[in-house]
């Protein structure tokens, strides 16, 4: 119990009068309160705490007479704290000589428990373990320098997650602290205040300013360099007569310490006393602001008080997370905490000073490491969590005998001069013991969605989930379809995680994300977030000369070249998100695979498919444990090749689906129509049993010819059905000043010059809309009642990022539906064109029949039926264009896993089962197929439509004729050959170019063909312009004379010109 008494005031002054009690008995008193108001010959002033702790009893009643010494009240001090931290005040009188704060009590003293593990600096004898082992039992664990910084940095992590939430008794008690304003920091003479996020320091004297007083000079806060407040800070700070500082200044009036030290607890109010506190006015000057008249007095003194910013001037709305972050970042221990808060505390800024240090210093520190062996634990059966959203691994995986972890195998070629002694035995498990030997996994790496497959011991396929980290939750078919989307929210901290191991690094999955919880975030998002976003990596990846810009969420912003441009050092998105296929594919949950197969659209050149197997390549091996990368034999099984291509992967699974099993001399001829997210892809063959030559095959799929529309894909469906909306409401989009896309196959309309652009607001706009309209393309349930009202609302934004929330835009159903169809129509006519050229060409022109596959997701639209049965009756029509043919000509096939497709196999006398969800599909086939024709399998795939391993001239090229174009050059044509073009009697000339099939026909629209305009240097009215195909999208062209081009005579240079 502490008694309180009236101190000395002034010499002369034995008696003073009691005015009245600020406090009442049970109030809890802090350092620094008003207790009471006294009154002395006029002048009225208050007595302040010296103590903490709980007001008792008062001895004396308001209005009373009281001498100087006498008792007035008591007060129960229960912190002992606080009373530590008073006696330390009352000592010193100054603090500008105090030297930097030490470092806090290390945790290895502060939470020395049963449960911690200790780190040592030094690598005790390590147990070679036999590589043929599958589990072993370890009590110490061997690290690196950067694994231990990695394990802190989680374990911080971790912690902060635990004690950071609003509901954890922890941060319920910072918060009680903050609400209060004022905390007192125990390693050092300084007190908090949260109005402006900086610290003072906690003195009985504060420096008064005059005409020479250097401000610079005096700017230590316990160590800290302060500096002077702003104006605003000093008003923020001091609006309150309860200012622990504000009360410790001596009244500019005659009662000066240097006459009774004691008076400095007491603050005069007469009314003409000064209340001005010194502010920095600029860089060189200060002022003083009168707390009380809240103005600026530039003639009158002040008190010079520094501060400490722990965020940045004026930090006035931080919130107590922030708070709690900057305590922990400056090495502050608030005063106050239970002895179990403060171990905690303590636990949480022993882990945040140890990640900051640098590798001296953390080397020093490592003795005083320990860490609580949960913690430690949790790390590793989170591991995949941390990762990839995956399932956490169940407790028994680091006891039972027969599991162990992956993590914890040791790999004895690294240098690990850190030991993790552990309080008991954990089984280590050897990821070799988890390879699937006779494994192979297929990858149809897709526009839209990407879809992974796998074989183990046998022919039996079974997709994979994801993307879906949960596998506990019940299976669902779009488990197995993965967006093939990427989300980047701190970049560079994800690249350095990434970067510091070869195995299985620490990444982090708040760091990047990918599959359903990137497309959800990219719908969901805000405007300046769409950069942050890709969603477009395979188009990217298939294009030359398109840039790509990234933003992540916390600003960092890069420009990566085209694809083929990257060098192996640059951010890669593919590799990226082929090392999150990887994380869901090779994890404890499934085992490790070392074979790997790809497929591809039939129109990728030969640069691209091999950069893409590259990425996929890094990406994939980035998944394997090191003792996995570390053996060499072992890593001559790892590979990954590119397999069939997506349509003839299709037709390997579908074919077998439906039953066609052709023996000897028969042959069963097909068309793909792969109709899919970005493009449609025709592929043309024939299906057969394998001969003699060919023993080792079941079955040999030769496909001769492939073709495709480079724009007829579903997301390209709904991109041109949004821009007509756009359009069609372009007086709401002018009103509302919303921006939006030029999509491809779009054109301009007059007045649009001010509402397209490439802008993020445009891009988010066309997605949103896109997926509004969603519903009308895939026929979902009750999509009619929806769009059968003529005025839908979407959330869109403006050219300055704000959000308009249900914008109302007029459609007209009937006239989407009519667009939907002309544009399907076109693309069935092109595959029908395309068809007609293959099997003319072929050594196949006797044919009995053509079955069409349909694939891709796509082609479930019933209008794509619909047409196909319109133009196979035209077709029937014209058998003159087929030779002999017998019965039917066309049969079509559904996509797998429709209505249709179990009718026309139930037709074939094939046993189907519709709740077979793991069973391929029009989207899944492919991957299927990948597997099916993998190399060593039972299946030859022989492709024709390749020249020593590239595709073929992806155009038609020729020049205007009459609205038409005249094609002089086509898809078949053979590389390095010297075409006649045009004469070379001027110096500007245009060609034309499309790869629609339509084009062979010397029938199509003009206006459906890209144009270029080229230019020769030697005009000759006697000579020619030749043109030659190099690669599937170069050609060149040069000037010579018709009897000199075939030995090489040329009278101009050859140019080069890249067709896109």
């Amino acid at each position: 119990m502490t008694s309180i008494i009236i101190p000395e005031i002034e010499e002369g002054i034995e008696k003073i009068l009691l005015v009245q009690w600020y406090k009442q008995p049970g109030d809890y008193i802090t350092v620094g309160e008003s207790l009471a108001k006294f009154s002395c010959e006029g002048i009225e002033f208050d007595l302040f705490s010296e103590k903490e702790g709980t007001l008792k009893e008062l001895n004396v009643a308001e209005d009373t007479i009281v001498k100087i010494g006498d008792l007035i009240c008591y007060l129960d001090s229960g912190d002992a704290i606080s009373e530590e931290l008073l006696k330390e005040v009352e000592k010193q009188e100054t603090m500008e000589d105090k030297e930097p704060i030490e470092n806090v009590t290390s945790l290895a003293e502060k939470n020395n428990i049963d449960s911690s593990i200790y780190l040592m600096n030094k690598n005790e004898e390590q147990v070679l373990f036999s590589p043929d082992s599958q589990t072993v039992p370890v009590s110490a664990i061997s690290m690196t320098y950067k694994e231990v910084r990695s394990l802190i940095s989680h374990l911080y992590q971790s912690a902060e997650e635990t004690f950071f939430k609003d509901e954890a008794s922890f941060f319920q008690d910072i918060k009680k602290m903050l609400r209060s304003r004022w905390v007192y920091m125990n390693n050092g003479n300084i007190i908090y205040d949260h109005n402006i996020a900086a610290v003072f320091p906690y003195r009985k004297y504060y420096e008064l300013m005059d005409e020479d007083f250097d401000y610079k000079k005096h700017l230590d806060v316990s160590g800290f360099k302060g500096d002077a407040m702003t104006r605003e800070e000093a008003a923020k700070s001091f609006n309150t007569t309860d200012h622990p500082v504000y009360k410790r200044i001596l009244t500019l009036d005659d009662y000066s310490a240097s006459k009774n030290p004691s008076i400095s607890r007491i603050f005069a109010n007469q009314t003409n006393s000064s209340k001005s506190i010194a502010f920095k006015s600029n860089g060189y000057d200060i002022q003083s602001y009168d707390v009380v008249n809240q103005k600026n007095n530039l003639l009158g003194k002040g008190f010079f008080v520094p501060v400490f910013r722990l965020n940045e001037e004026n930090s006035f709305e931080i919130n107590d997370r922030k708070a709690l972050q900057l305590w922990l970042e400056n090495r502050l221990v608030p005063s106050g905490l239970s002895a179990e808060r403060q171990k905690e505390y303590d636990y949480l800024l022993e882990l945040y000073q140890l990640k900051e240090l640098d590798h001296e210093s953390f080397l020093k520190e490592l003795p005083s490491i320990a860490i609580d062996s949960n913690t430690f634990y949790e790390k590793l059966l989170n591991s995949e969590k941390v990762r990839a959203d995956i399932d956490t691994y169940d407790e028994k995986m680091l006891t039972d005998p027969n599991r162990g972890h992956w993590d914890l195998w040791p790999v004895t070629s690294d240098e690990k001069p850190l030991t993790i002694k552990l309080n008991e035995e954990i089984m280590a498990r050897n990821p070799k013991m988890d390879i699937r030997e006779d494994g192979i996994v297929g990858i149809d790496f897709g526009t839209k969605s990407t879809v992974v497959v796998h074989q183990e011991e046998s022919d039996f396929t079974l997709p994979m989930r994801i993307g879906v980290g949960y596998h506990n939750t019940e299976v669902q078919d779009w488990h197995y379809e993965n967006p093939t989307v990427i989300e980047f929210i701190d970049l560079a901290h994800f690249l350095e995680l990434y970067q510091e191991k070869e195995g299985r690094p620490d990444t982090r999955w708040q760091d990047v994300t990918v599959s359903h919880n990137a497309l959800n975030n990219l719908m969901n998002g805000k405007s300046d977030h769409y950069y942050s976003i890709l969603n477009n990596l395979k188009q990217w990846a298939g294009e030359k000369n398109n840039e790509l810009r990234l933003k992540d969420k916390r600003g960092y912003a890069v420009v990566l070249r085209s694809f083929l441009d990257l060098t192996d050092q640059e951010i890669n998105p593919i590799e990226l998100y082929a090392y999150y296929l990887g994380l869901y594919i090779n994890n404890q949950n499934n085992g490790i695979y070392l074979d790997y197969t790809l497929s591809f659209p039939v129109t990728y050149e030969k640069e691209v498919r091999e950069k893409i197997l590259k990425c996929f390549e890094r990406g994939l091996k980035k998944t394997l444990p090191m003792p996995i990368q570390l053996d060499e034999e072992l890593m001559k099984k790892f590979r990954v090749t590119a397999g069939a291509s997506e349509p003839a992967a299709y037709a390997v699974c579908a074919l077998q689906e439906y039953g066609f099993e052709p023996e000897e001399d028969e042959k069963t001829y097909y068309g793909v129509f792969d109709f899919g997210g970005g493009t449609t892809d025709f592929d043309f063959g024939i299906w057969r049993e394998a001969g003699l030559k060919e023993s080792r095959y079941d079955y040999v799929i030769e496909h001769f010819a492939a073709g495709g529309d480079r724009y007829l894909g579903g997301e390209n469906m709904l991109e041109l059905l949004a821009f007509q909306v756009f359009k069609n409401n372009q007086r709401t989009m002018r009103e509302l000043n919303i921006p939006f896309t030029l999509p491809a196959e779009c054109v301009k309309f007059p007045g649009s010059e001010t509402l397209i652009n490439e802008s993020q607001e445009a891009y988010l706009n066309t997605k949103q809309l896109v997926e509004k309209l969603r519903p009308l393309w895939e026929r979902h349930e009750r999509y009619e009642e929806q769009f059968g009202k003529g005025m839908i609302r979407a959330d869109l934004f403006d050219k300055a990022g704000h959000a308009k929330l249900n914008v109302e835009l007029l459609i007209d159903q009937d006239e989407m539906e009519q667009q939907i169809e002309a544009r399907i129509d076109k693309g069935i006519k092109n595959f029908f064109e395309s068809l007609r050229r293959a099997f003319a060409r072929s050594e196949h022109s006797k044919i009995n029949k053509v079955n069409i596959l349909l694939a891709g997701n796509s082609s479930k639209s019933p209008v794509v039926m619909n047409l196909f049965n319109k133009w196979i009756e035209r077709e029937v029509q014209n058998t003159q264009n087929w030779g002999e043919v017998s019965g039917d000509l066309f049969e079509i096939l559904p996509p797998l896993g429709t209505e249709g497709a179990y009718l026309k196999q139930e037709e074939r006398n094939r046993v189907v089962n519709r709740d077979i969800i793991t069973a391929p599909t029009g989207k899944t086939g492919v991957a299927f197929g990948l597997v099916q024709s993998r190399k060593g399998g039972s299946i030859k795939v022989i492709d024709r439509d390749m020249v020593n391993g590239e595709s073929k001239f992806k155009y038609f090229l020729g020049i205007g004729r009459k609205g038409k174009l005249k094609t002089m050059i086509d898809q078949e044509e053979e590389y390095n050959i010297w075409h006649l073009f045009i004469d070379a009697s001027e110096e500007d000339f245009e060609i034309y170019y499309t790869s629609l099939p339509e084009a062979s026909t010397n029938q199509l629209d003009i206006k459906q063909a890209q144009r270029k305009k080229l230019r020769i240097e030697h005009v000759d009215d006697s000579a020619f312009v030749y043109i030659r195909t190099i690669s599937p999208t170069v050609i060149e062209y040069v000037v010579a004379d018709e009897g000199s081009i075939l030995n090489g005579v040329y009278l101009s240079e050859i140019n080069k010109v890249e067709l896109s």
